[in-house]
């Protein structure tokens, strides 16, 4: 159960709109420790990463539910045939089913988690190595060090005085090797009869390397062979849900979504401003508002229109709604302020006289919320029609 917004310290009608203007969800504790809200947001960190097919995220209905909460889509809860074409759409493909839907939050979902995105799979290292054949090697007649370089780790002076075994001197020079390269185990030296094999599993390039002895000593290195290889290549594109930032960003927008929800269990017309002002800015359509019955709610009753007027065509809801404001208007922050703040007075004043006569219970929480304003579960393929018109 959520914490009611009273309880949270926020008062209702244009105090409580005000008051939020320069809080965020994390200011209001009891909010934030609600033990519901913890469980939730632990259970959704730990359980979207596994998820790597749309099937199967839409298959844990608990991750479900609070992941198309967390971007609005609550209308879509249940729905797993539509939501797993939308989540399965490539977003780089103008004709998938999430880029043909009128209303953006379809194409956010689906490029956010990116489940129907082109995946590159990763090209793992190919192995650089290069083989040195030594000879002369005998007691009192031995390398005294060894300077070099493999796969971009430089060693330098490592001592390989009174060393009459082949074994010996590559088990000196891995260690020297891996040491400098931060105690990993990538670089491997190994002796193979009169031969030296040096290894990067990293691919990381051609190597460099400098035997010293005395000059009239016989130990000699001769170069047999190298070989170049390849460092790995990371893959690209597919699921998102592994990405920490991808998690991050999706439990924001469900603690937003969350906080939201907790405001409406006193008043829905605070829940209805605060989820507007978020969500507007973002509207690059007139249909994306009509298509939301609360981002509805809030500009027709700014704009002085009847509660008859979602009955109408929606192409002639865009027509007046056009006449009325630019829809650019959203972006400006100022002036979005205002059309906001209209709607929560003149909705505070309906809630008043609601409470008045005993009918608030009919304002907070509506049956409807988060629906389309199109009735039925037809509602998002109606909003695909209205689009490719």
């Amino acid at each position: 159960m959520s914490v009611s917004a009273v309880a949270i310290g926020v008062p209702t009608g244009l105090a409580g709109w005000k008051l939020l203007q320069s809080k965020t969800p994390a200011d209001f504790k009891a909010f934030t420790k609600d033990p519901v809200l913890q469980r939730d947001i632990a259970y959704l960190r730990e359980k979207l990463p596994t998820k790597l097919t749309a099937q199967e995220l839409l298959a844990d209905r608990r991750l479900q539910a609070m992941v198309l909460q967390a971007y609005g889509l609550d209308k879509q809860i249940g729905f797993d045939a539509l939501m797993r074409k939308v989540l399965d759409s490539n977003p780089d493909d103008d004709s998938s089913t999430a880029a043909r839907m009128v209303d953006y939050r379809y194409r956010q979902i689906a490029a956010d988690l990116n489940y129907g995105g082109i995946s590159i799979p990763e090209i793992p290292a190919v192995l650089s190595s290069t083989t040195l054949q030594m000879e002369g090697v005998m007691t009192g007649q031995t390398f005294t060090s060894f300077n070099g370089t493999m796969g971009g780790v430089k060693v330098e002076g490592v001592n390989l005085e009174g060393m009459t075994k082949r074994s010996d001197i590559a088990a000196a020079l891995q260690a020297a090797f891996q040491k400098a390269d931060g105690g990993r185990g990538d670089i491997t030296v190994q002796a193979l009869g009169v031969k030296i094999i040096f290894s990067d599993a990293k691919g990381r390039g051609k190597s460099d390397f400098t035997f010293i002895a005395d000059p009239d000593s016989t130990p000699r290195a001769y170069l047999l062979s190298e070989s170049a290889g390849s460092q790995r290549v990371a893959g690209s594109g597919g699921p998102k849900v592994t990405d920490s930032a991808t998690i991050d960003a999706i439990v924001a927008k469900f603690t937003q979504a969350r906080f939201e929800e907790s405001l409406g269990q006193s008043s829905d017309s605070l829940r209805r401003a605060v989820y507007a002002k978020r969500l507007l800015p973002q509207i690059a359509n007139w249909y994306s508002v009509i298509a939301d019955r609360n981002l509805a709610t809030v500009v027709q009753a700014a704009l002085g229109l009847p509660d008859s007027f979602g009955q109408i065509d929606v192409d002639r809801q865009k027509t007046i709604l056009e006449q009325r404001m630019d829809i650019a208007d959203f972006k400006d922050l100022a002036k979005l302020g205002k059309i906001i703040e209209r709607y929560v007075a003149q909705s505070s004043i309906e809630e008043a006289k609601a409470f008045a006569s005993g009918g608030l219970s009919s304002l907070v929480q509506p049956v409807y919320w988060g629906r389309d304003s199109f009735d039925g579960s037809a509602a998002a393929a109606l909003l695909s029609t209205v689009m490719t018109r």
